[in-house]
Parts: C-alpha cells; structure tokens; sequence
C-alpha cells in the first residue's frame, strides 16, 4: 500500500460555522395624542390622562401624560409615558396573536416621543421636544417607560408647540425581537480539495 504524505492543514477535520445574531424589527406603530385646553386639564385627575390604545408589533400601547409632573419632585413638568396594555385592547388579529413576546412576557421595542403642531404639521423641535432612547426598552404589560422630565410647563408655555391652549405628543414605537440563525457546517473547501489533491498524488 502506497504511502503518502498529507500536510495536516489539508486534513478535512476543520470545520467551518457560523452564526448570526440580529435585532430586528417585527413592526411599528405612531400615535398622536392631542391635549385640547391643557391649563384646565392640569387640574382635573391630577392633570392624569391616556391616549386611546393603538397597535404596534402585534400589541397595544397607551401614550400617558401627567401635566403637573409625575410625582411632586418633578412638578413644573410635563410626564410622558408609553405603557404597554397587551395584544387585547385592540382586534384579535393574527398579527395580534403572533405578537412577539419573551420567555419573561417581556416585550423589545424602541420608542420616541416629540411635541409636534396640534393640527398635526411637524415643525421644528428644539432639543428639549425630543426624548429617543438609546436602544430597544423592555416593556412589561401595564408597566410605562418614558420621560418624567418630557417638557417643563415653562418651556411649553414659551414654544411654538402651545397654541390656543393645545398641544400635541407624537409616540412612534417599533418592536423588535432578538434572532438568532446557525448558520450551515461544513469542511473548509480549500483544506478539503488540497486532501483529495494529495491522496491522488
């Protein structure tokens, strides 16, 4: 029986793999919730109120808005919130059904709030207008993520964004899920062609 020799980085043992793992997008959803006479609603409810539930990513949301501040220490501003309240408070859709939730019932998603026009024309937005979150948030039903220092009362008093007594907040959420995709093994192409190469000779 011949003999040969096989250098071992020709040996077809090596093994290629890989993997991804990628946050992405599964849908998104933006709702305006428009404030029509601010200075009396601030003081009905303790200036407490909710927008209609709208859908996003198969679940429902809620934009909550506190207009004497959240809490006493953060009175003299407004307190936006976006609240998560399940895939039931709107249509049982298939989306609805297949909404994406973790092992922990706990639901991804990017959220941005802004004051816009109350006719809904976007204008500019000073820095102070814009809350955007750096990466996904982990919502819990009945559980709100937000700003507690959205806007101060002085401010929006002073910008463009108050008029005729209204105001306007704009909620645009995307959920996203985490991924993960194995990719194909198999031997490395050139190892094994070199193998072959040396076994003919």
């Amino acid at each position: 029986m011949p003999s040969y020799y096989v250098p071992s980085d020709a040996l077809p043992l090596a093994e290629a793999s890989g993997s991804t793992v990628a946050a992405i997008a599964v849908g998104a959803g933006e709702h305006t919730l428009t404030v029509l006479g601010y200075s009396r609603l601030k003081t009905m409810n303790g200036g407490y109120l909710e927008s209609s539930a709208f859908k996003a990513g198969g679940h429902a949301w809620k934009i909550c808005c506190h207009l004497n501040g959240s809490v006493k220490e953060n009175a003299g501003f407004v307190s936006v919130f976006l609240k998560l309240v399940g895939a039931e408070a709107t249509d049982t859709t298939a989306e609805a059904a297949d909404a994406v939730v973790d092992k922990e019932n706990i639901v991804h998603a990017e959220l941005e709030l802004a004051l816009v026009h109350h006719r809904s024309t976007l204008i500019k937005r000073p820095s102070h207008s814009l809350g955007r979150r750096e990466g996904p948030s982990a919502f819990r039903e009945n559980v709100s993520m937000g700003y507690s220092r959205f806007v101060s009362a002085e401010d929006l008093k002073r910008s463009s964004f108050l008029k005729d007594d209204c105001f306007a907040v704009r909620c645009k959420v995307t959920v996203v899920q985490k991924c993960a995709v194995k990719g194909d093994v198999r031997p490395r192409g050139k190892a094994l062609a070199r193998f072959f190469s040396c076994i003919r000779g």
